[in-house]
């Protein structure tokens, strides 16, 4: 009977030894891991370009790199000014705004191009019968009245057979292009596929629409990318690498799942529930936009981006000329 005691005592003293190890392993697994929080810029309000961010958010793709990704609206100063200035690592901006900074110094770089294509173009009334950029002549046009855009209006115009100087310029001051168009305020204006075209399809406005890149090769510019402040990017390499693989595994889902990445976004921005329809179809046409090849999701053409910043120096576009290979790099993505 001793020798039972003493053998029924061992085994549960094995049990508990061992129980108490797996709570303490438990415990040790369990343990909260510290993300480093990492501030990053949107350009302007939550829409379908942003979308893989959100994926990413929900997904826990930054909390798997150890990085806690503070998506945020810029405030009174530009996207592009706060990383200049250093305050704030990185952001989403664009090519063709990139370049007025460029050519004055700016210490940025494109990391990443959201979109593998120029999805801007020029939307026009289709009852007006306006199938190409020559037949502008003689309508009006909204415009923001940015050299580099009515640059871009007039080079395709005559590259198409077009005369520039019957266009006439009316200044779009709304927040889109759709409603002035709808209204009659202007016949035709450069917008972004995703947004103002599938934005009148779903409000039932019938629109034409041509892309820049069809009738000249050097605006197929990158629009927007991902860029960064030369000195955070010299000092956290690893750390952007982490942000840009997790940013990545966000896009390459959204290109997959396109609805189930709307309701991410609606999610996170819930202003957009009035326009879910909208966004579940914009969100549908970037799935095939954002990369033809997932896994090269975010690489820089160097080809492409020089002969965009090579056009507007010939235009005398900028305050001083862009050397190629400037602003961007391919170096922080896998």
């Amino acid at each position: 009977m001793k020798k039972i005691k003493y053998l029924l005592f061992g085994i549960f003293t094995i049990f508990m030894l061992a129980a108490c190890g797996e709570k303490k392993e438990e415990a040790k697994t369990e343990a909260p891991v510290e993300l480093k929080k990492v501030d990053f810029l949107l350009d302007w309000v939550p829409n379908t370009n942003h979308t893989g961010l959100f994926v990413a958010k929900e997904k826990g793709y930054f909390a798997e790199e150890g990085i806690d990704l503070d998506i945020k609206q810029p405030a009174n100063e530009s996207t592009s000014d706060l990383i200049i200035n250093n305050k704030a690592p990185m952001g989403i901006y664009f090519q063709d705004y990139m370049a007025s900074k460029l050519a004055k110094g700016a210490p940025i770089t494109a990391i990443a191009a959201i979109i593998e294509n120029n999805t801007s173009g020029i939307i026009t009334n289709k009852n007006l019968n306006i199938n190409s950029p020559k037949e502008l002549a003689g309508h009006k046009y909204g415009t923001w009245d940015i050299p580099i855009e009515l640059n871009m209006l007039q080079f395709i115009m005559e590259k198409d057979g077009g005369d520039y100087s019957k266009v006439e310029l009316v200044p779009n001051t709304d927040d889109n292009s759709i409603t002035p168009l709808s209204n009659g305020v202007f016949d035709a204006a450069p917008v972004y596929y995703a947004w103002d075209k599938i934005m009148g399809d779903s409000l039932g406005i019938e629109t034409n629409f041509f892309y820049y890149k069809d009738y000249a090769p050097e605006l197929n510019f990158y629009s927007p990318v991902i860029i960064a402040n030369n000195d955070y990017l010299k000092d956290n390499k690893e750390e952007a690498i982490k942000i840009l693989r997790a940013i990545k595994k966000g896009y390459q889902y959204a290109i997959e799942h396109p609805e189930e990445a709307a309701e991410i976004l609606i999610k996170y921005a819930p202003e957009l529930e009035n326009k879910k329809a909208m966004i579940i179809e914009s969100q549908k046409y970037l799935a095939s936009q954002y990369a033809t090849d997932k896994d090269k999701w975010g690489y820089i053409d160097p080809a492409r981006w020089n002969a965009f910043y090579n056009w507007l120096n010939e235009k005398g576009l900028t305050k001083n000329p862009i050397p190629e290979n400037t602003g961007f790099s391919n170096d922080y993505l896998e």
